[in-house]
């Protein structure tokens, strides 16, 4: 053998570019435009509520300090999204950033409930509005607590991970040809 029938033997072949391939490259590229588009319009809204409320302090507070707090959300929500895929993070870091999104969660709906209870005519308006919101963040600390998930040995094993088989696990949002069709 000669040097050039080695060294084509040694390397594999370079990965086919198959259509499916494309497809998820085009659903990343399309889902990361559609993020930015987002970004961009709830950024520009914020801006024009800062703007209308320039001459009111209390107003102007709220406002940053909700842009703050979705803006910190997302990034809690991220940080489980990576913590999710990646197979050496352990439980306590997985608990860790879904109390923190909890948390982050929590102080964003006691800011709106405070300010749509300022807006209730009524006392009865104002404890109902303080109420639902206690009974969705009790039920959402709930579910964070004391409910099984897929990364704490639920039904579905960590996306990337392989089962007792040899094939590896789908996530749960990717389709098979069979079912797209």
């Amino acid at each position: 053998m000669d040097s050039t029938t080695c060294a084509a033997v040694q390397e594999p072949p370079p990965p086919q570019d198959t259509q499916r391939a494309r497809r998820v490259r085009a659903r990343c590229r399309c889902g990361c435009a559609l993020n930015l588009i987002l970004f961009l319009a709830v950024t520009a809204s914020f801006a024009g509520a800062a703007y209308r409320a320039r001459h009111r302090p209390r107003d102007l507070v709220f406002v940053a300090t909700t842009y703050y707090l979705l803006a910190l959300l997302l990034c809690c929500v991220a940080k489980i999204e990576l913590l999710r895929d990646d197979t050496a993070a352990g439980d306590a870091q997985r608990r860790r950033a879904r109390l923190a999104a909890w948390a982050v969660s929590a102080v964003l709906s006691v800011t709106f409930a405070s300010r749509v209870a300022d807006a209730m005519p009524m006392l009865p308006l104002k404890l109902a509005v303080w109420g639902v919101t206690a009974v969705f963040l009790g039920l959402g600390l709930y579910f964070l607590l004391c409910c099984n998930d897929a990364d704490r040995g639920g039904a579905e094993p960590p996306r990337g991970q392989m089962d007792s088989g040899s094939q590896p696990v789908k996530a749960s949002r990717e389709l098979s040809p069979e079912e797209m069709a």
